[in-house]
């Protein structure tokens, strides 16, 4: 979220600062480590120039996976039926089937944009969490 959001801000409406008071703020409000003064990473991170919209469709496939593990595996993850239905629905198909056709067909429904922020959310809060802790001892 991080990456997307500086991509966001970089490439969209004209700022009156620099990248690097940019990269700080952001980063201090949407990244596990703090900022590192005097320092601008930035100009030489290639993904920020030329990536296109690889980090958001990083951020829809954490979005689908969670939704998928939630709904169907995450009490019993060894169910046989769910597991036949992820086989079936998911990856008998190759690159052949619209992929939101293949998201339906597993969960039964077809999710919304709602959906797919509640995933990320409920996703990102508990990790986030786990990682300040480990990084502080």
């Amino acid at each position: 979220i991080f990456y997307a959001v500086l991509d966001q801000i970089y490439h969209g409406k004209p700022q009156d600062r620099s990248t690097t008071e940019i990269l700080k703020e952001m980063q201090e409000k949407f990244y596990g480590l703090p900022y590192i003064p005097n320092t601008a990473w930035q100009l030489r991170f290639s993904h920020l120039i030329g990536y296109g919209a690889k980090y958001y469709s990083y951020l829809m496939s954490r979005a689908v996976a969670s939704m998928v593990w939630n709904q169907c595996f995450v009490q019993d993850p060894l169910n046989r039926d769910m597991g036949e239905r992820y086989r079936r629905e998911m990856l008998a198909h190759g690159g052949a089937k619209e992929p939101m056709l293949m998201v339906e067909g597993m969960l039964q429904r077809r999710p919304g944009i709602e959906d797919f922020v509640d995933a990320l959310v409920s996703e990102l809060n508990p990790n986030f969490e786990t990682f300040l802790m480990d990084s502080e001892s």
